[in-house]
């Protein structure tokens, strides 16, 4: 039988072994929390819920790089579920992270996605660290995530953990605000093939297939996907075209030769197609065509009383290729055909724009030792990271440019008497800007059984990426400059200082857990843009231009909760909330006279949403998710009034001989229309079913 609630036991490590052994506790609970409500229910007894099958307490390892309960992690944590992503019916990672308090979500077209925490609406968020499988997806050239070409499956999501709060003492200067580790499905978990169709509005198109198998020390996973879909409507009939198409390969693998190691391997590839652009200026799009690959090598060894060693290496490649022909110069300006010469010194010819191709690739090699003794729990260890990009469209001229950072890292938890707990942390990065360090410490309180408080503290810093400490953008037409667009100042190193209360508790009795956090954030030298006057060339071209420099500062504060109710075995709920207060400043012009301006209205005050599911029976079950976000003035988007979104999914679940399958019917937006980040993106409901068969061997 399906279990019919989001939260069990968490597997916290990718170790196939680990994973085995969970899955294995995970049937013996269940089948003995089973039996214990068959007995109940026998002897009469009808007050048993949900809430007592709730078994341990969960686990996760992305905060501390060892697993640990939230309630003794030093920051705080989310956790999504293959459940929860069933039950919200998800389409895409927009659709993923709305289930996320104070994270911001949103489409600054319809396949282009930005994602961030405690963020103001920036169309390239830079701020977060994403991984899949502890694989870094941050991309150096555009500093940010590209979610097009992650070229994962939501369907192969097992579990995604979320870092709420600065985790670059973790994860590196990238984890600025918070980080993400996206953990795909073991090959352990599946056996045999699967298929997954999707069809439905804005003319979805989705298939996938995949195949596992197990022998006695080696499994694997391989998978080909396709996606399509034809973006907004209304773009459409307006000229640029924001549909996506995109093909994916993907293998996994795990190799265990005895019972202390375990090797895996992983790699893919992607082609994503799609238009880069922004609904108020449709002029501007560019088909883009991005290729994707990565390779990621891991070693684990079991050492004596539970101690873990593991070495780590992986390589990103990214290769994106961008234009568009408007035509001729001469139709573009007004001109006749012979005086084009005499204004730009060139012939009359088509004029391109775009940036062409570039190109980026990460390597990092990370070396990591877990320790545990009485009271005691540490992680320990350093890595390499090269990143290298190649664009003549970013850096002004041709050629590779590279940067190298090493780091070292230390994390402990110590539970000094009964009830306290002390978690601490701290990363030293050596980057081109200098020598970067970020602790982060806690100290929780189990005042009550099953309830705790927790006072966090952290500093984190964050190294500009090569692309932009090195930007210099320029538009050229037959080889003369005929727009100065951007310019990077001498640039410094981003600092945020956060500090936060939180309260979490579990009540098995009521089936209730919850946490609650106040906090505090103070960012300085922050990133940001400031205009600077030129002499345009020629004359009749922009007579400013953008310079990159350390000019913003903001506080943020705010309170976050998020509460999940079990109800009973077959109904569940989960309610999250957001309120964040904004106060910032930043440059806007030196000259001819100072200009400051601040964007406080750049983030969404109020936002939050409820995801409820119920089993009618183990067939039948279905579900909604609310979501709702008060007015925001989106720094890269437009001014967006509150809306309240509703979405529903009803799920059959069949058996066709030996073979489980599922048909989900997903309505989005049943409300009526509303725009999203630009006031021309239009959501309007939209319908989607989607099919899997699983074939076992």
């Amino acid at each position: 039988m399906r279990q019919p609630w989001p939260e069990g036991l968490l597997v916290t490590d990718d170790n196939p072994s680990q994973q085995q052994r969970a899955l294995q506790l995970r049937a013996i609970s269940l089948g003995c929390a089973l039996a214990l409500l068959t007995a109940q229910v026998a002897a009469g007894q009808t007050g048993l819920d949900e809430s007592d099958l709730l078994g341990p307490i969960p686990e996760l390892s992305v905060v501390s790089l060892f697993p640990q309960t939230t309630a003794r992690a030093p920051a705080s944590t989310t956790v999504i579920t293959r459940e929860m992503l069933h039950a919200a019916g998800a389409m895409n990672w927009v659709d993923v992270f709305r289930l996320v308090p104070g994270f911001q979500a949103y489409a600054p077209n319809a396949n282009r996605f930005g994602v961030d925490y405690h963020g103001q609406g920036r169309e390239l968020p830079n701020h977060l660290e994403v991984m899949v499988d502890g694989r870094s997806v941050y991309d150096p050239v555009q500093s940010t995530v590209v979610w097009g070409v992650l070229g994962v499956d939501l369907d192969d999501v097992e579990r995604i953990e979320i870092v709420r709060g600065p985790s670059a003492a973790a994860h590196g200067s990238n984890a600025f605000s918070g980080a993400v580790n996206i953990i795909t499905r073991a090959p352990v978990q599946d056996d045999g093939t699967r298929l997954r169709v999707t069809g439905g509005d804005r003319g979805t198109r989705r298939v996938s297939l995949s195949h596992s198998d197990q022998t006695t020390d080696f499994d694997y996973r391989l998978s080909l996907g396709f996606d399509h879909n034809d973006g907004f409507p209304d773009y459409n009939a307006l000229g640029p075209d924001d549909g996506a198409e995109a093909w994916n390969l993907n293998l996994r693998t795990t190799f265990t030769p005895t019972l202390a190691d375990t090797f895996s391997f992983d790699g893919g590839f992607v082609r994503h197609d799609t238009e880069f652009g922004d609904a108020d200026r449709l002029d501007e799009y560019v088909p883009v065509r991005h290729y994707g690959q990565f390779q990621r090598l891991a070693w684990q060894r079991q050492l004596a009383a539970g101690n873990e060693l593991q070495a780590t290496f992986y390589r990103n490649h990214l290769r994106a290729n961008g234009v568009r022909d408007f035509g001729l110069v001469s139709t573009l300006t007004g001109l006749e055909a012979e005086a084009v010469p005499l204004v730009f010194g060139i012939p009359d010819q088509h004029f391109v724009t775009g940036f062409h191709t570039i190109e980026s690739e990460r390597l990092d090699l990370e070396v990591l030792q877990r320790m545990r003794w009485d009271g005691f729990t540490a992680a320990w260890g350093g890595g390499a990271r090269q990143d290298a990009i190649d664009s003549t469209f970013f850096t002004g001229d041709p050629g590779t440019r590279d940067e190298q950072s090493f780091r070292l890292f230390a994390h402990g938890e110590w539970l000094p008497v009964e009830r306290w707990s002390v978690a601490a942390g701290a990363m030293v990065e050596k980057t081109p800007v200098g020598t970067l360090f970020s602790p982060r410490a806690s100290l929780g309180y189990e005042w009550l059984p099953g309830q705790t408080l927790r006072l966090s503290g952290a500093r984190g810093r964050r190294s500009p990426s090569v692309s932009e400490a090195g930007e210099r953008q320029f538009a050229t037409l037959g080889g003369a400059v005929v727009d100065d667009v951007r310019r990077t100042a001498d640039l410094d190193d981003e600092r945020i200082d956060s500090l936060e209360l939180a309260y979490l508790a579990r009540f098995p009795e009521l089936g209730i857990d919850m946490d609650i956090k106040v906090f505090h954030e103070w960012i300085r030298d922050g990133l940001d843009d400031y205009r600077e006057p030129i002499a345009p060339v020629p004359p009749f071209f922009d007579d400013e231009r953008l310079v990159r420099d350390n000019v913003a500062r903001w506080d943020m504060q705010g309170a976050e909760l998020q509460l999940y109710y079990r109800w009973s075995a077959r109904t569940w709920a989960r309610l999250h909330y957001a309120y964040q207060e904004l106060d910032s400043r930043y440059v806007n012009r030196f000259v001819p006279q100072l200009q400051i301006r601040d964007f406080d209205a750049g983030t969404p005050r109020h936002s939050g949403g409820l995801l409820f599911n119920h089993h009618w029976s183990e067939q039948l079950d279905g579900g909604f998710f609310v979501y709702v976000q008060s007015s925001v003035d989106w720094r890269n988007g437009d001014a967006i009034g509150q809306f309240a979104r509703v979405d529903a999914q009803l799920t059959w679940h069949f058996q066709l001989g030996a073979s489980p399958g599922q048909v989900q019917l997903v309505a989005q937006n049943l409300g009526g229309d509303y725009a999203e980040f630009n006031r021309e993106n239009r959501f309007e409901t939209a319908l989607y079913l989607r099919a899997r068969l699983d074939l076992p061997d």
